[in-house]
């Protein structure tokens, strides 16, 4: 289990409620140390300087440098540590954002609103087992692919195998 108390968090967020609502969940979930920024370039900044154990950026400050934050947060040079946990905290996403967002190379979705154990739950599997990276030309981030699912037992689903198949004769119309 992870030491919540050390952790040092950066939360992105050009809203103040978003930024307040996030600080008072940390601080449930046990973390003192929360440094907050309005701008996703600000942000970059301090990665340059400082060493967190996660960013929390808001949905409305992920583009606000004209790209992705999580795309810069882990490319932009000078950033001390690139494969840190990137969470997006969005309102609402639907599953088609959190597939967008994960090849954007965020570590994983947060939906508001935010509950202490979602924190605390996504911050734990982030840091205790972080997802392997990858870089490709045009990608660098964590492995898309989920772990949990394993390998598959049993038999080869999408192989076509003939099979008997027993039709009933129609039944004669009654007069």
């Amino acid at each position: 289990m992870v030491e919540i108390k050390s952790l040092r968090i950066l939360v992105v967020t050009a809203r103040p409620h978003v930024a307040q609502v996030l600080r008072q969940v940390l601080g449930i979930c046990g973390v003192t140390d929360i440094a907050v920024c309005a701008h996703g370039a600000a942000a970059l900044d301090l990665l340059r300087h400082q060493v967190y154990d996660a960013v929390f950026c808001d949905q409305a400050s992920s583009h606000d440098t004209g790209r992705d934050f999580a795309k810069d947060a882990r490319t932009a040079e000078g950033v001390l540590d690139s494969m840190i946990p990137v969470f997006l905290v969005s309102g609402g996403p639907r599953r088609r954002d959190v597939e967008a967002a994960r090849d954007r190379g965020y570590t994983d979705v947060i939906a508001r609103p935010v509950s202490a154990a979602t924190v605390l739950r996504k911050l734990n599997s982030a840091l205790e087992r972080p997802r392997p990276f990858i870089a490709a030309p045009d990608f660098f981030g964590p492995d898309r692919r989920s772990s949990s699912r394993g390998q598959f037992k049993g038999r080869e689903r999408r192989a076509r195998q003939p099979r008997k198949v027993r039709i009933s004769p129609p039944l004669a119309p009654a007069e």
